[in-house]
């Protein structure tokens, strides 16, 4: 745990350098200060050892154990620490140092041995400086020699041996005092370092977990870190990071939303699939276009997808990289599917996108459409046709002057019936483009009732229709159009004395039950079937039965009565029974 901690890391980052700097530096102080100190000892020692040199040069030509020089050499070596060893022009060693009345020769063959060289070139006049064990004094010692020069000839030399302890010791105890300090160092970097450690990672740790916040969602979080240097530098820009990731999150969410919405709310269907067929999203109207009922998993959707080739064609569409437009038939429906291709930022196509429209009504318009100009050419040729042939009659002189009357007598009906056409489409074409005029009134219904039967009144005696009228006294007022209401009147009574048989009855009723005003027309004529009620209204739309009872309609009299109920703001319900006759009854609102 310590070793991923930025803190342990530090500090022991801190301490390894100053550590290895103190360590380092040390090492060379250590060798300055033991070079410095030998360097002077041997400065020292050669000093004394000339002027030592100088001192006994009177005394190497004659006798040695001269008295005076003796103690001069005793003298010597008690102010100087020094062991002094003179060495006379046969290489013998005379030391004074080991005896307090007389000199000594050295007779030792192992010290003559080891000194041999450097006795050999200082008696050669040169200085010579050496160090290392002594065997003699059982010790590690410095050693100087200086040749006694007489008339430039090398009498003798003095060798002055000196030990080192002295210097050991004192690297000794610099040495320990380099270990005390660096032990010091340790515990004061340790805590200083520390400190500053702490004071370096708080600020990292707290946008390490700000960091981890705006990673779990909580945008527009802020560390609250204010320094003047780079990591409140770095505070700074993570929190302006944090503040713009939010803003653009939530631009992101509300243009998801907005998408959202706009997919849900649509009436067409909208589903997207990857490369491999794989549902991406679905809305609900894709549902209800391809189930019918509550989809289960997507696995429904895919298979209804397959049975229709539209996977198929997907896969066609992504590996042609082009859109697709196709039509099928499903649950009594016509759905258009719309193929268009998904592509990523590198332009690569990653799936596609089917948009789904139910165009049975759109087909249903288009067929009625083009049955209504199939009717309106039928119904149009047969009177011209007639007309036609007639006058190629008259004109070729194949009618028998007593016929011609008769003749004309055709054309004018014929004529008659295609201007009753054409005053039919010019009135509904007013009624479907909202144009007509509309004049309000207080209407007395049992008056108009009464008005519209005087206008029918030839016709109902000429096929000796019994007309049994029901009209509820004390009728409220209504607010309508008198010349509308009576030509929607009129529409549904000459449609039931038409399709009535001879000496048939027809009755005509008025109600109210305070809520709204009724009008009930019955005839027990010839009667609709009841899976074509649903038709009554539709342009040129003729039941066959009425078609064999009165070929003189135009087939477009209910279609402007459905359309003037709506505009005159009332509803029309027809019932009907083949062979019995029909009853239909208008109502509109008093409220």
């Amino acid at each position: 745990m310590f070793k991923r901690n930025i803190t342990f890391k530090l500090t022991i980052g801190f301490l390894v350098i100053v550590l290895i700097s103190t360590l380092f530096i040390g090492v060379i102080a250590l060798n300055i200060f033991k070079n410095n100190i030998y360097e002077v000892k041997k400065n020292n020692m050669k000093k004394h050892a000339i002027a030592i040199s100088e001192t006994i040069k009177p005394y190497v030509g004659n006798s040695l154990n001269n008295e005076d020089f003796v103690k001069m050499i005793h003298l010597i070596n008690d102010i100087d620490n020094a062991k002094i060893w003179i060495l006379n022009a046969d290489k013998n060693i005379i030391t004074a140092s080991d005896t307090n009345n007389d000199v000594k020769y050295i007779s030792d063959l192992e010290i003559k041995d080891l000194y041999d060289d450097i006795n050999s070139k200082v008696l050669e006049g040169t200085e010579v400086y050496d160090e290392g064990y002594n065997p003699y004094y059982n010790e590690e010692m410095m050693t100087i020699a200086v040749p006694i020069k007489e008339n430039n000839s090398v009498i003798g030399a003095v060798i002055i041996n000196s030990g080192i302890s002295d210097l050991s010791n004192s690297m000794d105890k610099f040495f320990i005092s380099l270990l005390l300090a660096v032990l010091g160092e340790t515990v004061l970097v340790g805590v200083l370092g520390y400190y500053f450690s702490r004071n370096i990672s708080r600020p990292i740790k707290k946008i390490n977990s700000s960091a981890l916040e705006l990673a779990r969602g909580h945008y527009g979080i802020k560390t609250n870190i204010y320094q003047k240097d780079e990591i409140g530098e770095l505070s700074n820009s993570f929190d302006l990071l944090s503040l713009k990731l939010k803003y653009t999150i939530d631009e992101l969410f509300e243009e998801k939303n907005k998408l959202s919405n706009i997919i849900t709310s649509m009436s067409e269907g909208i589903l997207a699939l990857d490369r491999s067929s794989h549902i991406i999203n679905i809305n609900e109207a894709a549902t209800n276009l391809l189930l019918c009922k509550k989809m289960k998993d997507d696995t429904e959707v895919i298979k209804i997808l397959s049975d229709l080739d539209i996977i198929r064609e997907l896969k066609s569409s992504i590996s042609i990289k082009e859109k697709k437009l196709i039509i099928k038939e499903h649950e009594g429906k016509i759905l258009e599917f719309s193929i268009s291709l998904i592509k990523s930022n590198l332009n690569e196509i990653i799936g596609g996108v089917i948009l789904i429209q139910d165009i049975s009504e759109k087909e249903k318009l288009e067929q009625m459409r083009k049955d209504f100009i199939s009717n309106v050419s039928h119904e149009f040729r047969t009177p011209l046709t007639v007309i036609k042939g007639n006058l190629e009659s008259i004109v070729d002189g194949m009618i028998e002057p007593e016929n011609v009357a008769d003749t004309y007598i055709t054309l004018i009906k014929e004529t008659n019936r295609l201007e009753r056409m054409v005053k039919d489409l010019l009135n509904l074409s007013k009624l479907e483009s909202g144009k007509l005029e509309i004049d309000v009134s207080g209407l007395d219904v049992n008056m108009l009732i009464n008005d519209t039967m005087r206008s029918l009144k030839t016709l109902i005696r000429n096929k000796n229709i019994d007309l049994q009228l029901s009209l509820e006294n004390n009728l409220p007022t209504l607010l309508s159009d008198y010349d509308k209401l009576k030509q929607l009147i009129i529409i549904f009574m000459d449609n039931a004395i038409k399709f009535s048989e001879n000496k048939g009855v027809l009755k005509v009723a008025t109600y109210t039950d305070n809520k709204n005003i009724y009008i009930t027309i019955e005839d027990n004529g010839i009667g609709i079937p009841k899976d074509e009620i649903q038709y009554l209204g539709e342009k040129f739309y003729k039941a066959d039965k009425a078609r064999k009872a009165n070929a003189g309609g135009t087939g477009l009299g209910l279609s402007i009565a459905k359309r003037l109920t709506k505009v005159l703001n009332g509803n029309v319900s027809i019932e009907s029974d083949l062979g019995k006759g029909t009853t239909i009854t208008i109502s509109f609102s008093i409220m």
